[in-house]
């Protein structure tokens, strides 16, 4: 008797997969660009609120040291 296994009758074909038409491949798609460019959009506005806290606490930082002489 041999040791291989066999593939299960289960698994589908390609043929026999659901069928996206090109509207719905399109949609995918559209769909994945969009949330990419939110995530770019997030990301920039987030560096830019950092950045301005940065320099927020700098100013303050260097006002306090001027009132301590």
């Amino acid at each position: 008797m041999s040791t291989l296994t066999q593939i299960p009758a289960s698994r589908k074909s390609a043929y026999k997969r659901p069928y996206k038409t090109r509207s719905q491949r399109r949609e995918r798609d559209r769909r994945k660009y969009d949330e990419n460019n939110d995530y770019k959009f997030l990301l920039r506005v987030g560096i830019a609120i950092g950045a301005l806290i940065v320099v927020a606490v700098i100013c303050a930082v260097r006002g306090m040291s001027e009132t301590a002489i």
